[in-house]
């Protein structure tokens, strides 16, 4: 049995579509007896509504960018959180400024904490609800995502900010910073769920197009990234898409 960790927006899930080649490639993976994972930045629901509507079954799903492992039917399996206080504190120095914070639960839709962008949207956070940041204190946060699009200096600034005042895990996903509890990204969450199936020793191939997907990458057994990504000197294969790798990997 072979694993293969798939992320979601820019992978799997590309132009706001799922193509039939990279279904029927993934349903081969799996019929041939081989375990599908997601590993991606997005929520419960928001993997849900990307996979659910192409018909795409994952055997499990790494969600929030390691920070929640689920089974195939979202079942929670382990679920870590951002200390309250944290979150306020992010809000708190970013509110005002030209990007949008996302606060990401166990359920429900992602919530916007600040929008920064004149009602901006972005398809790979869809069907957002406002929050009162006042009222931050009282949910539980298990990702962060500030959208900071086509503003490198911003998003430097944030990232420099994060890092020398907050105790978390942060990723760059093209233009989201992610802020996660302590410890947690792609490769953490994998290697936890393969622990708790006994698989630590299971072949890993992993596919991703961006810098939330290094630690995943780095765990693999074979990495694979796309062309035109910014990571393609850190993976050891370039396909073309999601079904040319599996496909490749089957014909071993």
């Amino acid at each position: 049995m072979k694993i293969a960790a798939l992320d979601m927006d820019g992978t799997v899930y590309v132009n706001e579509d799922i193509t039939e080649a990279v279904k029927e490639a993934i349903t081969a993976w799996r019929d041939a007896g081989n375990l599908a994972i997601s590993a991606t930045g997005k929520s419960i629901a928001n993997a849900r509504n990307t996979l659910e509507p192409f018909g795409v079954e994952l055997d499990y799903h790494v969600l929030y960018n390691g920070t929640v492992i689920t089974d195939g039917d979202y079942s929670i399996l382990h679920e870590e959180h951002l200390p309250s206080d944290i979150v306020q504190a992010v809000i708190d120095r970013f509110t005002g400024l030209p990007l949008n914070i996302y606060l990401t639960g166990l359920s429900g839709a992602d919530q916007v904490a600040w929008d920064g962008l004149a009602g901006r949207e972005s398809s790979m956070v869809a069907n957002t609800e406002v929050v009162d940041p006042g009222d931050v204190a009282k949910r539980s946060t298990v990702l962060m995502s500030l959208w900071i699009p086509g503003n490198a200096e911003l998003r430097r600034e944030v990232d420099e900010w994060v890092r020398a005042h907050c105790a978390v895990e942060s990723s760059f996903n093209c233009d989201f910073y992610d802020i996660m509890p302590p410890g947690q990204n792609k490769g953490e969450g994998l290697t936890r769920l393969l622990g708790h199936l006994g698989h630590e020793g299971a072949e890993l191939y992993t596919f991703g197009d961006s810098f939330n997907d290094l630690s995943m990458h780095s765990i693999a057994t074979e990495s694979f990234t796309f062309p035109g990504t910014q990571i393609t000197d850190e993976v050891d294969h370039v396909v073309p898409d999601v079904a040319a790798g599996l496909n490749a990997l089957l014909t071993r």
